[in-house]
């Protein structure tokens, strides 16, 4: 029988290290709802959900937050009004008896310059009204408004004093907060250096009657 050539051999074993290392950059991913059980969340995620956990020393013992610090996609998996996140490494996921009760992220790997990060806010915004999350319905909270240079511009001067954002809701059931904020070089006041930050908070809702 006819030996495999050393050449052949040499493709296999490149093929198995680009493979391994593949799958080592893949961001892990993690799928909650408000209200999953800690078991469920970490059979349903590929990110090391014991090992990323603050456990509170009690008896028994219980989950206190899961820490993201490495790239992760978060997918809020609840069926009707579910989303993804772009990639992360910022975040932490609240628990209580064992269920999940919040999520703070940012869902992007590093501050941005303001167009990118508008760019981000408007898929962010199509996302979840496309999964039927609305704006608490009262004075002052609605979409953020970036679909002209002109709202953009407004947007932008605005977040130099404060940051903006709006309260989403499945009502009686969800809340998101989405903001956007100034984080660096903000003082300088300068459109062309300043770098921006989205966050998002999930938890439930507690604004509706």
């Amino acid at each position: 029988m006819r030996k495999p050539s050393r050449f052949f051999v040499a493709l296999i074993g490149l093929a198995c290290i680009a493979t391994i290392v593949y799958f080592s950059n893949t961001p892990k991913t993690l799928s909650f709802h408000i209200g999953k059980a800690y078991e469920d969340v970490v059979r349903d995620s590929t990110f090391p959900v014991i090992s990323e956990t603050a456990v509170y020393p009690s008896a028994p013992p219980h989950p206190s937050s899961t820490w993201i610090s490495t790239p992760v996609i978060v997918t809020f998996d609840d069926k009707e009004h579910g989303f993804t996140l772009p990639v992360t490494k910022f975040g932490a996921l609240g628990w209580s008896e064992f269920k999940a009760v919040t999520m703070t992220t940012s869902p992007m790997l590093e501050t941005l310059p303001f167009e990118q990060t508008v760019e981000l806010l408007a898929e962010l915004q199509r996302t979840f009204k496309q999964a039927g999350w609305t704006p608490e319905p009262v004075e002052g909270n609605d979409w953020l408004k970036i679909g002209s240079e002109e709202e953009k511009q407004r947007l932008q001067a605005k977040l130099f004093n404060q940051l903006d954002g709006v309260i989403l809701l499945i009502p009686h059931k969800y809340s998101l907060i989405l903001h956007i904020k100034c984080y660096a070089r903000c003082d300088e006041r300068d459109p062309a250096t300043a770098k921006y930050l989205i966050d998002v908070g999930l938890g439930e809702d507690h604004f509706s009657d």
